[in-house]
């Protein structure tokens, strides 16, 4: 039957059972009765004969609790099956009854209720007084149930509770002090230690299932009201019957204190300021990966970061596989003290445990670096941190990993992010590491901690000079100072000059703003003769030395352009702080060797083959690698298919001579990547690249073959279009010294697209090109 008569909130009084002070006084109560008929031939006749009449149930209902007044029912339940007794009249006219008693005060902590549903099959069905069995199942109901919990797998939801807002029906075909089993299960919760609700709403579950025998299953809703601010709550819910913890332990769910229990595992695991679930592995034989974070503001922070990552490397269990940028990240919580460099290290341990980590890298920092500890995140010569140990999660006194504040500070997640693959997800919150650096970035900053969370990179050169860069700094300047008789462009200008004119075009490119100064002794244009590597060395020194020598001209970074180990390693002892190597290690590998050892810069321009035969190496087509996953790492849009080939095989190479360099201890703080604008492209493929150089710091590859991942995040990047072939080429203009305004819209172009430094001839007119775009889009003024 469809038709349905409705009675609802009809109040009354009645003794239920005991109330939350154990005393059985009579309760408000609020009935809602629905009785299934058919009403046709009320409908048609217009006669109420043909009907329940509901104001004469109501007053029956009424009657009948005003005459029982005196009565113990016992329970929500107990009133529930004698109304339903008492309506059989009424039932034997229906298909179905479906009744609801509610005691808004018989709880303190929840409104509680019983519901039942009798149909016409069980018509002739009546309790019987006294008994503790019911004819039917009904549902006892837990409605609103508010607890404090630490429920949760962000930081912030670790270090304090939080409420949430529990529902319950419990299938029971009896009694239930339903008021009891409100009292115990929120104390249960407010002992819980959860990750997430979904094993919250399963042990609630277990809970009652446990602790009240006359339960034949219980349904439970979680939510939690403060979540997202933007909804009136999220949670979850399940159904659940015996028969799902047949074979699980109630251990833990136990407490004195109730009959019903309220003692979670929880408590078993000592008390911390963090408090973490956990469910690591035990053992820890074989091969991990473990994420370090390092930092230091004291001494010579490069220096000490170096001296730690070495000290790691020479631990017989431990390998320092890659590092990540180097940044510069004001203090947080103590202000007052010096800027902070920061990093994270990839590193490989062999048969040993979390702790057994923690113990080596308080070794490092205590007994080898000397740290002091005068207060919590206070100055520190070396500061070294478990932030990830593959996906296991621990929890005591000393040890908390993931680290509990990496989610909130830009200096470990920038890093870290570098060295992890997008689809890498935290063990805790379930959400790629990715995911929450992004977050971060659009949080507010909060002065109070932290002066600005913006960050710089840094790239060392010799002594205490080093490259400094960042989204607040101006784009760096690179003048071309060519010591040879034959470059393109201004061969012969700067050859065999004497010390003191030397320093005085030094001096000049200095003047007009330049911060680098790139000396060559070989030209590579296409189809350039390389001179001998001793021919080479005798132009570089000299231009160093003598620059060097001059005590004003100390603080400008000097680049020494050479695919040789020879020359590199000779001028880097007169005091060159960058190697540009316009090979990227293609040439001479033992390049890389000395570019570990001095701990200097490395551009890695890109190019194929040599000058003499690079001109003709412009295909960049790709048939596919299964091994190899690529990845355009905040990238909104994919390249157009014109541009793609070069743009993504140019990225493609550079990544391995990156992977190459690294296997030979370069570190990736000390690179700068260069496309190589004008080797081995046409002029289509330069404008591809100036057109999409700002993805290169998007690029990112994963060698499933030999499990490695690869990021050009963080990596500086140096655009080199200066007087080149192209820019002739689309102005008309064949004298290369006659591109000056080609070469300032380049230059232009390059402060667009995001690049850190550009290396020019023309000092004066590319500083005012890029001051005006630095203005323009970097708010840089």
């Amino acid at each position: 039957m469809s038709d349905k008569v409705h009675i609802s909130g009809l109040q009354g009084t009645a003794i239920v059972g005991h109330d939350h002070w154990q005393k059985p006084v009579p309760q408000p109560i609020v009935i809602d009765v629905t009785f299934s008929t058919d009403f046709a031939q009320a409908s048609d006749a217009d006669d109420l004969h043909f009907s329940l009449n509901y104001a004469v149930i109501s007053n029956k209902i009424a009657r009948y609790l005003t005459s029982t007044h005196q009565r113990n029912f016992h329970s929500l339940g107990g009133l529930g099956q004698a109304l339903m007794s008492e309506l059989a009249d009424e039932r034997a006219a229906c298909s179905a009854v479906n009744l609801k008693v509610a005691a808004p005060k018989l709880d303190i902590r929840s409104v509680v209720s019983y519901s039942s549903s009798i149909i016409e099959s069980e018509a002739n069905t009546d309790a019987k007084e006294n008994s503790s069995s019911f004819p039917v199942e009904g549902v006892y109901r837990i409605e609103g149930l508010r607890a404090l919990a630490l429920i949760g797998v962000f930081t912030f939801e670790r270090e304090a509770k939080q409420y949430v807002v529990v529902d319950v029906d419990m299938g029971v075909k009896g009694h239930l002090d339903v008021s009891r089993i409100s009292e115990g299960l929120h104390s249960f919760l407010e002992r819980t230690n959860f990750k997430t609700v979904e094993a919250l709403i399963k042990a609630c579950a277990q809970w009652v299932l446990s602790f009240a025998p006359e339960t034949n299953w219980a349904a439970v809703r979680v939510a939690k009201p403060n979540a997202i601010v933007y909804t009136d709550s999220v949670g979850v819910s399940g159904k659940y019957t015996r028969a799902d913890f047949a074979d699980m332990s109630k251990t833990g769910l136990e407490s004195p204190e109730s009959p019903y229990g309220a003692k979670s595992a929880a408590d078993a695991i000592s008390t911390t300021p963090f408090d973490l679930p956990v469910t690591s592995p035990t053992s820890f034989s074989g091969q991990h990966t473990v994420y370090v974070a390092f930092g230091s503001n004291e001494g010579s922070p490069t220096a000490n970061i170096a001296r730690a990552l070495q000290l790691i490397n020479d631990h017989p269990q431990m390998h320092v596989d890659a590092v990540s940028a180097l940044y510069v990240s004001k203090p947080m919580y103590v202000t007052a003290q010096s800027d902070f460099y920061n990093g994270v290290a990839r590193v490989v341990v062999r048969d040993m445990a979390p702790h057994d980590v923690l113990s080596a890298l308080k070794h490092i920092e205590y007994n080898e670096l000397s740290r002091v500890k005068v207060v919590d995140n206070g100055p520190r010569t070396i500061d070294l941190d478990i932030v990830l140990y593959g996906k296991a999660c621990v929890n005591t006194q000393d040890l908390i990993v993931p680290h509990r504040a990496m989610l909130s500070r830009t200096f470990v997640l920038a890093p870290l992010c570098e060295l992890l693959p997008p689809d890498f997800v935290h063990p805790v919150t379930a959400e790629p590491v990715h995911d929450h650096w992004a977050k971060l970035r659009a949080t507010p900053a909060d002065s109070a901690l932290q002066e600005s969370p913006v960050l710089e990179q840094v790239v060392p050169g010799s002594g205490e000079r080093s490259l400094r860069l960042g989204p607040q700094r101006a784009t760096h300047i690179m003048a071309i100072f060519n010591a040879t008789p034959d470059s393109f462009s201004d061969g012969g200008m700067h050859c065999d000059l004497t010390e003191a004119e030397i320093q005085a075009v030094a001096r000049g490119m200095v003047e007009q703003g330049a911060t680098i100064i790139d000396v060559g002794g070989c030209s590579t244009r296409p189809g350039s003769t390389q001179p001998s590597a001793d021919e080479e060395t005798r132009r570089v020194v000299r231009v160093v030395r003598s620059i060097r020598a001059a005590r004003d001209l100390d603080s400008v970074l000097l680049s020494i352009d050479t695919y040789r180990a020879g020359v590199a390693q000779a001028a880097l002892a007169e005091g060159a702080d960058i190697i540009n190597d316009v090979s990227m290690g293609t040439h001479d590998a033992a390049i890389f060797d000395v570019v570990a050892s001095s701990g200097c810069g490395y551009v890695l321009s890109h190019s194929r083959g040599t000058p003499a035969t690079m001109a003709k190496l412009t295909d960049y087509s790709y048939s596919g690698d299964d091994n190899l996953v690529e990845y355009w790492i905040g990238a909104q849009e994919a390249l157009p298919e014109t541009d793609r080939a070069v743009v993504q095989g140019v990225c493609r190479e550079l990544a391995r001579q990156v992977c190459a360099a690294e296997a030979r201890g370069v570190r990736k703080w000390q690179m700068i990547l260069d496309p190589g604008v004008g080797f081995a492209k046409n002029t289509q493929q330069n404008l591809s690249l100036l057109r999409h150089a700002s993805r290169l710091k998007q690029y990112a590859q994963l060698d499933t073959n030999a499990n490695r991942y690869t990021s050009f995040q963080g990596m500086p990047v140096l655009l080199g279009t200066s007087r080149k072939k192209f820019l002739g080429e689309i102005t008309g203009t064949s004298r290369a010294d006659e591109r000056v305004v080609a070469s300032a819209a380049a230059v232009v172009a390059s402060v667009q697209q995001g690049a850190d430094v550009v290396r020019v001839h023309d000092v004066r007119a590319a500083r005012e090109a890029a001051q005006t775009a630095d203005a323009i889009f970097r708010g840089v003024h």
